[in-house]
């Protein structure tokens, strides 16, 4: 009875969402149709197998755009500050005007992809899943799943760090280039930082 309850709900959620014109609500919904309709169909045994698969469509679901932007704004501001630090330590010429950058004669703005919002729910996604399927110990886990969110981070600024030095010393498109492939960038670091602290958790028999 719980799992036909649960289905009605989501069902009921849907079409709430659906006249609303609701993307978040609707998307949402799927969640405890999923769960309602396994449950009821095959039992609570299946539907507990499936709760990892359900529960990681939660990934897909589109924040609102007010939670979107009180999260990308100083995602955008944080990213900025660490980029100017960093390239005034090494005596680049780097002046920061908000989220405009003033590089060599060049001007580089930090539009709304560079907060790495995107880029950080695609490899939370693929960190889930790397720690999902690991065989290690409860606590390797929970030590892998509080680095995803660290790695992602650290991949985003080696991007923007990248673009502003391709601009530098190259031209403004070769920035643009490096922009438009700095999702790689994330990617490597994000795999190679999971792969390398699983094996020294691993050899600290964590």
């Amino acid at each position: 009875p719980q799992f036909l309850v649960l289905l009605i709900f989501g069902l009921l959620t849907f079409i709430f969402g659906w006249r609303q014109d609701y993307l978040f609500i609707t998307t949402f919904s799927l969640i405890p149709v999923l769960f309602g309709l396994t449950g009821y169909l095959y039992g609570p045994s299946v539907a507990k197998a499936l709760s990892f698969p359900i529960l990681y469509i939660l990934l897909m679901v589109p924040p609102p755009l007010a939670v979107l932007d009180s999260i990308t704004v100083p995602m955008r501001y944080g990213i900025s500050i660490l980029v100017e630090q960093i390239l005034q330590i090494f005596k680049y010429p780097m002046i920061r005007d908000g989220l405009l950058f003033k590089l060599g004669g060049h001007e580089i703005y930090m539009g709304a992809p560079c907060s790495g919002f995107r880029s950080l729910i695609t490899m939370i996604s693929l960190g889930i899943a790397y720690v999902y399927l690991n065989t290690g110990s409860l606590r390797k886990k929970a030590l892998l799943l509080a680095s995803i969110i660290p790695l992602a981070l650290l991949g985003n600024l080696v991007r923007v760090l990248g673009v502003c030095l391709a601009t530098y010393h190259l031209n403004e498109a070769a920035g643009v280039k490096f922009h438009d492939y700095g999702g790689v960038v994330i990617f490597l670091v994000l795999v190679f930082g999971l792969m390398g602290l699983d094996s020294l958790l691993e050899k600290l028999k964590l």
